[in-house]
C-alpha cells in the first residue's frame, strides 16, 4: 500500500470521459488498490476525484480512501462539496455568445459543473426555461442552451466540431439534455 501524502478531504470531482478497451490504446493494467476511484454515470461520462497538487492534478486510489477509512461514497460527497465550493468562490459565471451561454471558471472544472444538480435546478434556469442541452468537448469548454432551441443546438455542434481535433482533454462530441437530473446523450433521449 502507498503512502497517503494527501487526505481525500481535499478531494474534487472531476469529469472524464469513458475509455473503451477497444479504443486502440494500450490500457494499462493496475491492482484494484491502486484503480483511480471512479462513479460510471452510464452516459460516457464518469466521475474521477482528484487533488490539487500543484502544477497538475493526482487522481484519488482505492488505496487512498481505505488509508482515510472513508467509502467511494462518502468520496463522492467530499468532491461534489469541494466542487461546489470552487463553484461559490465567485468565479464561475456564464456568458452569453450568440444563442448558447458558455459556463466559465478556471480552465479545469467547467466541464465538471454537470455534476452540481443546484446550478442547473436554480442558478442557471434564469437562461432556460425547457430542458438544458449542452456541449462539453473538453474539460475547460462547456456551453449550453434550451433544448428546444434549434439555432442553439447547431451552435453547440459547430462548438464541438471546432474542438474535435484539439488534443487538450477531450470530453464528448455529442451533445446532451438534462432529464429528471440525468444528463442523457441527446440521441437517446
Amino acid at each position: 500500500m502507498k503512502n497517503n501524502t494527501f487526505k481525500t478531504s481535499n478531494a474534487i470531482a472531476y469529469l472524464k470521459k469513458v475509455v473503451k478497451d477497444d479504443d486502440g490504446s494500450n490500457p494499462l493494467t493496475l491492482s484494484q488498490a491502486d484503480s483511480p476511484v471512479i462513479k460510471d454515470h452510464g452516459n460516457n461520462l464518469i466521475t474521477t476525484y482528484v487533488v490539487d497538487a500543484g502544477n497538475q492534478f493526482k487522481y484519488i486510489q482505492y488505496c487512498d480512501i481505505e488509508a482515510d477509512s472513508i467509502t467511494a461514497e462518502q468520496l463522492d460527497d467530499v468532491g461534489l462539496n469541494n466542487l461546489a465550493a470552487i463553484a461559490a468562490s465567485g468565479e464561475l459565471r456564464v456568458a452569453p455568445h450568440a444563442n448558447v451561454f458558455a459556463v466559465l471558471l478556471d480552465g479545469n472544472f467547467e466541464a465538471s459543473m454537470i455534476l452540481l444538480d443546484d446550478l442547473w435546478n436554480d442558478l442557471f434556469r434564469q437562461f432556460v426555461q425547457g430542458n438544458y442541452l449542452i456541449a462539453l468537448p473538453t474539460r475547460e469548454v462547456l456551453a449550453f442552451c434550451d433544448a428546444s432551441s434549434d439555432i442553439g443546438r447547431t451552435e453547440l455542434l459547430e462548438l464541438i466540431d471546432r474542438l474535435r481535433d484539439s488534443e487538450d482533454h477531450l470530453l464528448s462530441q455529442q451533445l446532451y439534455v438534462r432529464r429528471d437530473n440525468q444528463w442523457v446523450p441527446e440521441k437517446s433521449a
